[in-house]
């Protein structure tokens, strides 16, 4: 078993865990902005937390979409540069992107770590639920730990293929 095989598993089933927690994410955020609206509108009694909710469920949603667009190669590009250029090159210049890709999203998870490890994270409470905002802020690391692994996958694929 290679080292590309071993992290296109891995890649694999961290991509299902992402599209099932999306879909719970998704349902949930729905489900919050309805109540609100309707709560809100129609029984005149507004919920306090809804919005707040509906925020930290996006954040969620952002940062874990973002590592599934990466996995299904979804992402935003402008490829008017690359597509001027050979098969060879364009393979190379791929893998250098993942690289960049891979030493980006690693520097986010550690200096992401080193902020979240910070005593005063620990203190601070969201306004309306009251939750820990140690929550709303792991999805910056795990968003960025996916993304790694994705494109660490990618980037062994794209090497794969350049030899």
């Amino acid at each position: 078993m290679t080292l590309t095989n071993i992290f296109g598993k891995i890649s694999d089933y961290v991509f299902k865990i992402e599209k099932s927690i999306v879909m719970i994410l998704i349902i949930a955020m729905f489900v919050s902005l309805t109540a609100g609206v309707f709560f809100r509108y129609y029984l005149n009694s507004p919920l306090f937390w809804s919005d707040e909710f509906a925020i930290f469920t996006l954040v969620w949603l952002t940062f874990l979409g973002g590592s599934m667009s990466i996995k299904r190669q979804e992402t935003a590009a402008v490829t008017i540069l690359v597509d001027k250029l050979n098969n060879k090159f364009k393979k190379i210049v791929a893998s250098i992107g993942f690289l960049i890709v891979i030493i980006f999203c690693l520097f986010i998870v550690y200096y992401s770590y080193i902020w979240l490890s910070s005593p005063n994270i620990s203190l601070q409470k969201s306004t309306s639920m009251q939750i820990p905002m140690i929550y709303p802020y792991l999805s910056v690391p795990l968003g960025f730990f996916f993304m790694s692994i994705h494109s660490i996958h990618l980037f062994l694929l794209s090497l794969k293929e350049t030899s």
